[in-house]
């Protein structure tokens, strides 16, 4: 998700020493991860500030949680972000690998300096609250395939990465709030992969721009006639914004068919799952408004939509734009 990249965790911090392309001549070797434990250990990585820090759409830990849970949500958000700016900035598969071998060796019971001391809080997390470390495996997969795949054949393969990229976020918040029934799981799921569609929908030219990473399936721009020449235009083209709603609409299903989640669920976890949804509803709705010219306009959520987003949060009636049929 993009966005600032926070201090100690940026591109340029990652570009200098052991996470360098330069640094790595091929898999990672014990030594090179002992250099990469000592390096991410230094660089003070704050959990709290980096999700303070780093623009979301959506809110990552807020104040409607608990204090001793936000703690939790801040490591699981910095592990995912830090994997993050390895693949989208640095693109390099084997600082990747490293992440994932130093994760590992941190769930293992290793400490400072053999790991990074983000990872080894977070393998205090996963033990004390009892999480699938699986699920963080599954984010890595996900961001490793950004690395080997830039197109996909059509929906079907794109939610096969989301499964990935998006849903077991939400599973691993369903599991550190004692929610994580088969029935939840399921709604997380369509509420995550609505969420990751909607942000695909939003930075389709920058994804294009900056990463050369196309999203919209081959068959939806085949079938709206998109071509790569499209993608090169200081305008959205018809058939881009016919993507664009399709997307749209998507993510628009996925959260109707989730909003039920934060009421089954309740308290402060509820009410922050709720903003959740409701912030979303709120850039879905600006989507609809530019007509899905996501090259002039990319919506986007702003400080002082905070008051419309809990206000939306504490009703129990979906927003109007989730009840629109596509």
């Amino acid at each position: 998700m993009p966005g600032p990249r926070p201090r100690g965790a940026g591109p340029a911090d990652l570009k200098q020493g052991p996470w360098s392309a330069s640094h790595w001549t091929g898999a990672p070797t014990s030594c090179q991860l002992a250099a990469v434990s000592s390096s991410s250990s230094q660089s003070s990585i704050d959990p709290d500030e980096l999700a303070r820090r780093h623009y979301e759409n959506f809110p990552v830990g807020s104040f409607l949680l608990p204090r001793k849970k936000r703690v939790h949500v801040h490591r699981l958000y910095a592990f995912a972000r830090t994997a993050d700016d390895i693949a989208d900035e640095l693109r390099d598969r084997d600082a990747l690998a490293a992440w994932r071998t130093a994760t590992e060796l941190a769930l293992e019971g290793a400490s400072p300096p053999r790991v990074p001391q983000l990872l080894s809080d977070l393998a205090s997390t996963v033990k004390t609250e009892g999480l699938d470390s699986g699920l963080l495996f599954r984010l890595l997969d996900a961001f490793d395939r950004d690395l080997v795949q830039d197109r996909y054949r059509d929906r079907e393969d794109l939610a096969s990465y989301c499964r990935d990229s998006a849903d077991p976020v939400g599973r691993l918040m369903l599991q550190l709030f004692d929610c994580a029934t088969e029935d939840n799981e399921l709604l997380s799921d369509s509420i995550c992969t609505g969420l990751q569609v909607l942000n695909h929908a939003q930075d389709v030219r920058k994804d294009w721009k900056e990463r050369q990473r196309i999203y919209l399936p081959a068959t939806m721009l085949a079938a709206h006639e998109v071509t790569i020449e499209d993608f090169d235009r200081d305008v959205t083209s018809p058939g881009l914004r016919a993507c664009v709603g399709e997307f749209a609409d998507w993510a628009r299903a996925g959260l109707r068919e989730g909003w039920s989640l934060p009421r089954r669920i309740g308290g402060r976890f509820g009410l922050e799952l709720a903003s959740i949804v409701s912030a979303a509803s709120i850039v879905l709705e600006r989507l609809d408004a530019c007509d899905y010219d996501v090259f002039t306009h990319r919506p986007r959520l702003h400080k002082r939509d905070f008051p419309k987003v809990l206000a939306r949060a504490l009703r129990r009636k979906a927003p109007t734009v989730l009840l629109r049929k596509s």
